[in-house]
């Protein structure tokens, strides 16, 4: 599981306003991704202000240990990404079979 969370690549994926989970299951809250300082700041309840690395591991951990504030990799990335509006939108888009799966 340490091994699938280093190999993530939290820069590219994270954005503002996502929320991710720690290793320890809490909703991390990400509010910026500084890509030139490798740096991913967030809020974590009962924590606070937090940052992580771009490996996910939180930035204070001792000797970049892996522990329970680490940021997880999403179970299913590609679900961020999926485009969603509404059933009149799609009925009204124009397209032939937009709800086919063909």
């Amino acid at each position: 599981m340490v091994e699938e969370a280093s190999q993530f690549d939290f820069l590219t994926y994270c954005r503002p306003g996502m929320v991710l989970k720690t290793r320890d299951r809490r909703e991390a809250r990400i509010t910026a991704v500084a890509k030139e300082s490798g740096l991913i700041s967030g809020e974590v309840p009962m924590l606070g202000a937090c940052a992580w690395r771009a490996d996910g591991r939180f930035h204070e951990a001792p000797a970049g240990a892996a522990g329970p504030w680490d940021l997880m990799p999403p179970t299913n990335p590609a679900a961020a990404d999926q485009q969603h509006r509404s059933l009149v939108e799609t009925l009204q888009s124009g397209e032939d079979n937009p709800g086919c799966c063909d």
